[in-house]
């Protein structure tokens, strides 16, 4: 099925909207439904392209067949790519849009109270309590083997699509709301938007201004240049970052407004007892320099990298199973520069030298979540009830002043962490000022209110 006339699709509700075009589940095409029907949607394009541009996307996972059958169906498992054009009835030169698969049930999840909605990576790069309390949705915590094997699979689709097995494919918009995740019957990916991907190193449609999704753009792009390989390479190292540390890491800001960076990656304390990974971390500043933006690793080294970091957390199987789940078990390919098939422990440190970025792991034990603080109010029916007045449901003195001191300490750690930071202590020096202050003000007030107390009992 190259091309089908729009005639033919008989659609249903509009799934999505966005900047490029709108998304309609497919409940027909052609005199019969399909097999599946919730199996197929219509990307309707906002500006029609010319055919032949969508027949040669179409045709990207044949020709990666005829080279490297393994990095085919990895990349089919894992991504939305088109499997036909749709033209008008007038004019079969010009694709007003294309067919593509639906998304698979495992890369949706149901909110506690609402309707399905797409595993983005989102739920993902933010506090796993905040997302279990908000929405009902469980993810791992920070560090978890199963964070790792997720970007290890988008490590190993992005290495199907540059590795040489087939036509050079860059995506050029991965981002949360693009990349699906699911951990059920395996860790897996599942990228979305895959019809405005550049193919062989040319844009297909240059004419046309392309979509990026804010905080996932790669700033050392220029505006209105297509997309290369290091701009997926880019994101993939933001992404073991916010998936890994479970945090947002607004870095493209920063980035563009200092010449250096250093990013602390918090990890959990479990991680003390696993040997230094100095590799890892240099890995992460290689993907995520400006300066250095042509030379930024190629996914098969961050894939033999992460098997190497998931066999040290003891989740070597977790990478088998992300593995099968793409349909192709081999390991991932070695890397290392003109010396293919051998390749040194991935965790090792490298030779390449990074001025703009730094990245440092921290182990920290996390604090305890005010997630779960928060419950639902009492009825004003069972007030009486339940013994009186609200304040029950709120926070008890122990646990305000519990509170307040911890806030307190973590105000005073961080100004003392950042003053320590190369690049940072002039915040760092700014905040210790202003805790200072605090301080002061508050022994002032305690010593106030000491005074007002005993003062009676030794006459003034």
């Amino acid at each position: 099925m190259n091309q089908v006339l729009v005639t033919d699709l008989r659609l249903g509700e509009m799934l999505a909207e966005g900047g490029e075009g709108r998304v309609f589940e497919v409940v027909r095409t052609g005199s019969r439904a399909p097999e599946d029907p919730a199996a197929l949607v219509y990307k309707q394009l906002r500006h029609p392209r010319p055919l032949t541009e969508l027949n040669l996307l179409c045709a990207v996972p044949t020709l990666m067949a005829e080279r490297d059958e393994g990095a085919c169906r990895r990349a089919i498992s894992s991504s939305a790519w088109p499997s036909a054009a749709v033209v008008g009835p007038d004019d079969t030169t010009v694709a007003l849009g294309a067919l593509m698969p639906r998304a698979p049930a495992q890369f949706w999840l149901r909110h506690r109270d609402g309707p399905k909605r797409l595993a983005t990576l989102s739920y993902l790069a933010g506090d796993p309590d905040r997302m279990t309390v908000a929405y009902g949705v469980t993810v791992p915590p920070p560090g978890a083997p199963e964070r790792v094997a997720l970007v290890y699979a988008l490590a190993r689709l992005l290495d199907a699509w540059q590795g040489g097995a087939g036509p050079l494919v860059v995506h050029g918009d991965l981002s949360a709301k693009n990349v699906l995740w699911s951990l059920q019957p395996a860790p897996a990916v599942y990228v979305l938007d895959c019809d405005g991907a550049v193919i062989g190193g040319e844009p297909l449609a240059p004419h046309f201004p392309r979509a990026t999704t804010p905080n996932w753009e790669d700033p050392a792009l220029p505006p209105g240049q297509p997309p290369g390989e290091p701009v997926d390479r880019y994101v993939l190292g933001l992404a073991f970052l916010r998936l890994v540390g479970a945090a947002h890491f607004p870095l493209q800001g920063r980035q563009r407004a200092h010449p250096r960076v250093s990013v602390d990656l918090e990890l959990p304390r479990s991680w003390r007892k696993f040997p230094d990974m100095p590799g890892l971390w240099e890995l992460c500043e290689r993907s995520l320099s400006l300066v250095n933006a042509a030379e930024r690793p190629a996914p098969a080294e961050w894939a033999a990298a992460l098997e190497d970091l998931l066999d040290v957390l003891g989740a070597a199987g977790t990478a088998a199973r992300a593995r099968a789940a793409q349909g192709d078990e081999r390991p991932a390919r070695s890397w290392s520069p003109g010396l293919p098939g051998v390749v040194p422990r991935s965790l090792a440190p490298t030779a390449a030298t990074v001025h703009d970025v730094v990245v440092r792991p921290v182990l920290r034990h996390r604090a305890v979540a005010t997630w779960q603080l928060i419950r639902p109010a009492p009825s004003l029916s069972g007030a009486g009830r339940e013994g009186g007045s609200g304040l029950s449901a709120g926070l008890t003195p122990r646990q305000l002043v519990r509170r307040t001191l911890a806030a307190w300490a973590a105000a005073h750690g961080l100004a003392v962490r950042l003053v320590r930071l190369p690049g940072r202590r002039l915040n760092g020096l700014r905040r210790l000022v202003g805790i200072a202050v605090l301080d002061l003000a508050a022994a002032c007030l305690a010593l106030f209110l000491v005074g007002m107390v005993v003062s009676p009992w030794i006459g003034l």
